[in-house]
Order: structure tokens, then sequence, then C-alpha cells
């Protein structure tokens, strides 16, 4: 019979307390920097008065709903439905000018690519066949050379 090994137990132990001491490092290292921060008194006016300006901005929010839930509601709908139709708008356009790029630019830098490419192939194939004659001339060449050397030879013979 085998006994159950314990050491996955502790292993998991061991890294869960790891993570909560990450964590609360983590925790106490940004209490340490927002209280640095706030020594500087820019900082502190600059965070006071955006907290104010959120505090205004919820409370008057908070009253809109309170007073006229439907009001605020059709609102949203209203600012949502016409986002809605703008980004549709939006969507439709960027499909208008891709199918535009593609039909303008893509294809024909395809078309130049083929034929580009049948270019090339053509040059290569020109290259070989004046590779071919300049053997032949260069045969002819040796040929008239030798005839020469021949006749040259039965001359002074």
């Amino acid at each position: 019979m085998t006994q159950p090994s314990t050491y996955n137990n502790s292993f998991t132990t061991t890294e869960n307390e790891n993570n909560g001491k990450l964590l609360k490092g983590m925790v106490i290292g940004a209490i340490i920097g927002g209280a640095i921060a706030m020594i500087d008194p820019n900082t502190r006016n600059k965070v006071t008065s955006t907290t104010k300006n959120m505090k205004d901005s919820t409370m008057d929010m908070y009253s809109q709903v309170k007073d006229n839930p439907s009001e605020v509601k059709n609102d949203l709908q209203e600012r949502l439905s016409s986002a809605s139709s703008i980004l549709k708008e939006a969507i439709k356009e960027a499909q208008n000018l891709y199918d535009k790029v593609n039909k303008n630019i893509l294809q024909p830098v395809h078309q130049v690519t083929e034929e580009s490419s049948e270019i090339i192939s053509s040059a290569k194939d020109a290259t070989t066949d004046l590779k071919e004659i300049g053997g032949k001339v260069k045969e002819a060449g040796e040929e008239v050379v030798d005839v020469r050397n021949g006749q040259s030879n039965g001359s002074y013979n």
C-alpha cells in the first residue's frame, strides 16, 4: 500500500503564501507612492479639484436619474442609437474605401507583378539565347582561325 504524497499540498500552500505576500507588498507600495505624491502641493490641489469635479458630476447624474429616470433612459437610448448609426456609416465608408483600394491599387499592382515576372522570364530566356549565340559566334571564330592556321601551315609547307 502506498502512502499519499504531501509535497503537492505544501507546494500549493507556499505558492499561496507567496502570492499573498506579493499582493500585500503591492498594496503597501501603492499606498506609500500615493502618500509621497501627495507631498507636492500641486498634485494635492489637482487631486482635490479632480475629485470635487467627479463628485459634482456624479451627484448631477444621480439627481437627474432620480428626478427623471425615463428621460435619462430615453436620452441614453437616443445617444446610443445615434452613435450606432454613425458607426454603421463609418463601417460602410471603410468598406467602400477597402473596395476602392482593392480595385484601383491592389489589382493593378498584381497585374504589374505578373507582367514583371513575365518580362523577367523573357529576359532570362533572351540571356540564354544570347549565350548560345555567343557560343556559336565564338565557335565560328575559332573555325576561321583554325582554317587560317591550316592554310598558313599549308603555305609554309
